[in-house]
């Protein structure tokens, strides 16, 4: 179970898990709560499937339960974290068949964003830093297909995917060439190449699952171990 004292108690040096932008009280609790916690679960920090404690985590964020709480449902709701009837929230637990099944959701979008883009559009700057940079590539292509639901579905499937991203950096790392490759077609509007590379980018992903799904397993042992 995770717990602040887990985290920190009688580890000279270790870091606590608290938030690094403004101190609580300069921003609204609940969605720094929100916020805090949806990194913590992208960046691996609690641990393959490992249980969630509301009071332990307001407690190392400096904030009351409730948000803390409240927070928590929105995050399991939105498929970032698990609810477990009558057990509570845990950490993300997905199999090297859910991570499949996420990269195929992730291409369809892809592909259905391809297909629907207006002619003549051409994408925004995309400025991100190394480790986010795949993630911005994506939300490039699908905000310039300018689809509410579409927007709102792959951002619901990206959050699912960051922890697995987080892993695929030590066992599989995306080439810089398949993201420059995928970036100029975007810009260029070159849609018919793009879905090629796209298909590409996913199944390349999809050969890495299980060896991302033993690391990610392995992290239940210890919420040190990513």
């Amino acid at each position: 179970m995770f717990t602040p004292n887990r985290a920190v108690a009688g580890r000279r040096g270790r870091r606590r898990l608290r938030p690094k932008a403004d101190p609580v009280r300069e921003r609204d609790p609940y969605h720094l709560a929100v916020t805090t916690l949806a990194d913590f679960a992208g960046e691996g920090r609690f641990g393959w499937g490992r249980p969630l404690v509301a009071t332990a985590l307001a407690a190392e964020l400096g904030l009351s339960p409730t948000p803390v709480r409240e927070a928590l449902a929105r995050l399991a709701g939105e498929g970032v974290l698990e609810h477990r009837p009558g057990r509570g929230y845990f950490a993300p637990s997905p199999t090297a068949s859910d991570i499949v099944d996420l990269y195929e959701m992730h291409r369809r979008l892809a592909g259905w964003a391809i297909d629907v883009i207006p002619l003549g559009a051409r994408p925004a700057g995309i400025e991100a830093a190394a480790p986010l940079r795949v993630e911005a590539l994506f939300a490039s292509l699908v905000a310039t297909a300018g689809n509410d639901v579409l927007t709102r579905a792959h951002r619901r499937t990206a959050l699912q995917l960051r922890p697995v991203r987080h892993i695929e950096r030590e066992v599989k790392p995306v080439s810089e060439y398949q993201i420059l490759q995928q970036e100029r077609l975007l810009i260029r509007g070159e849609f018919a190449a793009l879905r090629q590379a796209v298909d590409v980018y996913h199944r390349d992903r999809m050969t890495a699952a299980q060896a991302v799904f033993s690391v990610m397993r392995r992290s239940g042992e210890s919420i040190d171990r990513i």
